[in-house]
């Protein structure tokens, strides 16, 4: 289901098809190779670090929440670029948008709790779910608290629009500056760095900015398809490298200062990397680009389904393991089983929770009504 807000670029679908089919990959590595090694529930001890980048780089795949936020950004921004935005229209459309199918996982998630108390129900369903005291009832509200940061974002957007409007740049170093000083205060405070950068709106808001960001320097300065192709290519060579060096430190568990300024680095080169991909691929065309678009406008339902599937795989033991090795084995698990079982599903929730919903967004550009 297409904006009414803005041009289709397949370019943006692709991007949510990499970011959604990296965070199920990334899920099914770690549960799957876990079960396979320890036959128990999931936890973070014993976190692979493989010597090997690209694998390395995969068992960070949590990255993917920071390609979704910095995505986020870029595309509302550039609904909202020339013209502003009308905070009602745009707030309604988010829910439209979001709301749904994530009642539906709240819904599964209270039907399956063996318990559950009113306060922290309502507080998931008011937009609270990435702060303590929310609903738990994995696996249904495991991902839920980037929803919750997602919304949190949609209030500020559009009075973020007129903060960064007038100059871009300047504003939008001194909104990172001001971001990464304040997370250091909490660093000193007492601050758990790595859960506070990596699950709060404090945290998370530089990669929302650096998409907005993104979406005024294309527009503004558009790359060439060569050098966006080049951008890009280097873009994604050095999140490899980041993230390999990541994971030999210590990886997600590790709690540690620096994490403070992680979020910046992260949304830093997955916004280079929006900014060359989509200057490349615009026009993109042929049946792999239409492979990829349809696998992005199911994204929102492979990002929350996803876990569903593979916990369900974990709890019913159908994992294959054609090799004994647990990480090749919980790679084809996850091509051979997560991934079409969550295509499947993803394409059942889109059809008839979330298109429904969609097909009642209106324009929340300020031009709307001219």
């Amino acid at each position: 289901m297409r904006s009414v807000n803005i041009r289709y670029m397949p370019a943006v679908d692709h991007l949510r098809a990499y970011a959604a089919l990296l965070i199920l990959f990334y899920h099914g590595l770690h549960l799957l190779s876990y079960h396979a090694r320890f036959h128990r529930d999931f936890g973070i001890d014993h976190w692979l670090q493989p010597g090997n980048p690209l694998l390395a780089a995969l068992a960070e795949g949590h990255t993917a929440v920071a390609l979704f936020m910095v995505l986020s950004g870029f595309i509302l921004m550039r609904g909202a670029l020339e013209t502003g935005v009308d905070y009602g229209r745009f707030l309604r459309n988010r829910l439209l948008r979001t709301y749904p199918l994530f009642l539906l996982l709240v819904a599964a998630g209270v039907a399956a709790a063996p318990r559950f108390e009113w306060p922290a129900l309502l507080q998931t369903v008011s937009g609270f779910a990435n702060l303590p005291g929310a609903l738990v009832a994995p696996p249904f509200t495991s991902l839920l608290w980037t929803i919750a940061i997602e919304w949190q974002f949609y209030v500020l957007f559009p009075l973020l629009v007129a903060v960064l409007k007038p100059a871009w740049t300047r504003p939008l170093l001194g909104l990172l500056a001001v971001l990464l000083v304040f997370r250091g205060f909490a660093v000193f405070a007492g601050g758990n760095a790595r859960d506070f950068s990596y699950m709060t709106l404090l945290g998370r808001l530089d990669q929302f900015l650096l998409g907005m960001w993104a979406a005024w320097f294309f527009h503004a300065h558009p790359p060439a398809p060569r050098r966006g192709a080049l951008l890009a290519g280097a873009a994604l060579l050095a999140i490899v490298a980041a993230l390999w060096g990541f994971n030999a430190a210590g990886g997600w568990p590790l709690m540690a200062w620096w994490k403070a300024v992680w979020p910046t680095v992260e949304g830093a080169l997955w916004t280079a990397f929006v900014v060359g991909y989509v200057a490349c691929a615009d026009r993109a065309e042929g049946r792999v680009s239409r492979a990829l678009a349809a696998v992005g406008v199911i994204s929102y339902s492979i990002y929350l389904t996803h876990f569903v599937v593979i916990h369900t795989m974990v709890r019913l033991d159908l994992v294959p393991a054609p090799t004994g090795d647990a990480v090749a084995d919980a790679l084809f698990g996850t091509l051979l089983v997560a991934l079409p079982t969550t295509l499947a599903l993803s394409a059942l929730t889109y059809r008839f929770v979330e298109l429904p919903f969609l097909r009642l967004r209106s324009r929340y550009r300020r031009d709307a009504e001219a």
